[in-house]
């Protein structure tokens, strides 16, 4: 009687573990396949968008350049120019121009005189005094501490002539008729100014009298003199201001 072999159940077991490893081992490797497969194309999809983006902002740029930031402003290192000034002399107004103008000597700064109301200032106004005497009033002050004028660094006003420093007239005596000659002599007053006294007197106090030199003040002014004379004080041939009756001799 012939015998047919079976398989036996240890062999088929073997055989059946074999066949579910392989399959593992395939899905395995499929899996890996795929994941690896994932990873580029999801690198791969942000170096698409990295150079969507990097291109984006070229577009905008000018030139297809980045933009430049703007340089910050540098600040000035040069020092700012120093102003100059002058000393600034004491108040003179109410003082004799003498003194005034022997003060800014000493002070080393220059001075103008000018007439009153005739507008001085620092723009460049009034009219200078061509003359004045030393004991004259000094009206007004005028400085320029910041150097504004190249003219002068003190200015002095004084009154214009035959007028105060408010530029009303000073008193000018109207003349009298001259005296009448008789045989007995002359009538009106005689020695020191007679009854009409002397209005107007020289610096020292005393009397003026027919060509005496007269002080600035007093240009353009009468008065009577010592002799009881109406003197007036103008200029000669020569331009000096002197005290005249207007008689020739």
């Amino acid at each position: 009687m012939q015998r047919t072999l079976l398989p036996g159940p240890g062999r088929r077991g073997a055989r059946a573990r074999a066949a579910s490893g392989l399959t593992a081992l395939a899905v395995a490797c499929l899996l890996a396949l795929t994941g690896c497969q994932s990873g580029d194309d999801g690198e791969g999809g942000d170096a698409r968008a990295g150079a969507e983006v990097s291109a984006s902002a070229l577009a905008a740029s000018p030139s297809g350049t980045s933009p430049t930031p703007a340089p910050e402003p540098t600040p000035s290192s040069a020092a700012p120019t120093p102003v100059p000034t002058v000393p600034t002399l004491d108040d003179h107004s109410g003082r004799t121009i003498g003194r005034a103008v022997a003060a800014a000597r000493r002070a080393g700064l220059t001075y103008a005189v000018y007439l009153q109301g005739t507008g001085a200032s620092l723009d460049g106004g009034g009219r200078r005094a061509s003359s004045w005497g030393a004991r004259e009033k000094v009206c007004s002050q005028l400085d320029d501490p910041d150097d504004v004028t190249g003219a002068f660094d003190v200015a002095f006003v004084v009154a214009r002539d035959g007028r105060d420093c408010a530029g009303k007239p000073l008193y000018t005596p109207k003349p009298t008729p001259e005296p009448v000659k008789t045989s007995g002599g002359t009538t009106g007053g005689s020695g020191g100014g007679g009854s009409t006294g002397c209005a107007l007197t020289s610096p020292a106090g005393n009397c003026y009298a027919d060509g005496q030199f007269c002080a600035a003040r007093h240009h353009g002014m009468s008065t009577y003199g010592k002799g009881g004379e109406y003197l007036t004080c103008e200029q000669d041939a020569g331009g000096i201001w002197r005290w005249s009756d207007g008689r020739p001799g």
